[in-house]
């Protein structure tokens, strides 16, 4: 008997939060008070290698907004995508050609 699609089997529960992650949170905010953590952030955010800024930056922006969702475009249509060919002699202008005389 085929399992209906989306069926699932066990784990958590949707939007149920992960223990671990919220020991590791719990832990580090006891360990780096507020006002430290901001103190390394405008270190790292305004540092004078601009790779080191860029780089905190995109790590702040992830924890901030989440991580940037992958490519619409799934592997077994990347292929015709990236083989597709327009044909510009369809298109109807109103430019009319220059001729030498």
């Amino acid at each position: 008997m085929p399992v209906p699609k989306g069926y699932r089997y066990g784990g958590r529960k949707p939007h149920t939060p992960n223990k671990v992650t919220q020991s590791i949170r719990g832990l580090l905010n006891a360990e780096l008070p507020e006002d430290e953590l901001r103190k390394l952030w405008h270190k790292y955010l305004y540092n004078k290698d601009p790779a080191i800024a860029f780089e905190a930056f995109k790590f702040a922006n992830q924890y901030m907004f989440g991580k940037p969702a992958g490519s619409p475009i799934s592997s077994e249509d990347q292929p015709a995508a990236s083989n597709f060919q327009f044909d510009y002699d369809s298109i109807v202008t109103r430019h009319v050609p220059v001729t030498e005389e």
